[in-house]
């Protein structure tokens, strides 16, 4: 016979303790990996929801460098390169007292002038201190122009010339337009 406690076989009652302890064993893994998974769970919503903010505010970082990019290629940098070609091909056939080619130079200065200070605000930073020395240029020369052929009609000075044209900061402004126009057909092919 075996032995007995309390009208119970032992056997049964410790097998019976054990059972229960396995139940407590398995409720408690199960509510601490519960437990343990909620928090890694947030903790990668919170993670993925930084992620989504940081690509969100990267893309409209870009979308905005674009936009901005654009937009000085097409109102500015655009507009002032035809300027500048068209000067240039107006002063090849440039002679004494040419009143329909320095009226082409007059245009031509007067709208790079015109929207370097209409349209500042799209002027890259780096191309400021060019743009500064066109208008500090167009200035002068528009104000020469202005006295010898609007007020005093000096048919004697035969050109038209102030001799400060900042060729460099054609380059710059030839070489920005290039690079813009370059990193946009870039971009507009990746999309």
């Amino acid at each position: 016979m075996g032995l007995s406690v309390g009208g119970k076989n032992l056997k049964a009652a410790i097998m019976e303790t054990m059972t229960e302890i396995a139940i407590k064993i398995l409720v408690e893994v199960i509510l601490i990996s519960g437990i343990i998974g909620y928090f890694f769970s947030k903790r990668e919503e919170r993670m993925k929801k930084t992620i989504e903010e940081e690509f969100s505010k990267r893309d409209k970082f870009f979308d905005v460098k674009f936009s901005f990019k654009l937009r000085a290629l097409e109102e500015l940098l655009a507009p002032i390169r035809l300027q500048l070609l068209r000067s240039k091909i107006t002063l090849k056939g440039y002679d004494a007292n040419n009143e329909y080619r320095e009226k082409i130079l007059k245009e031509c200065n007067e709208t790079i002038r015109g929207l370097l200070l209409e349209k500042g605000f799209l002027i890259p930073g780096d191309l400021l201190p060019y743009a500064e020395k066109f208008i500090s240029h167009y200035d002068e020369w528009l104000q020469a122009y202005r006295n010898y052929r609007e007020m005093q009609n000096k048919t004697e000075v035969k050109h038209v010339f102030t001799y400060n044209f900042p060729h460099d900061a054609e380059q710059a402004f030839v070489d920005k337009y290039e690079a813009y126009r370059k990193e946009l057909e870039i971009e507009g092919a990746l999309k």
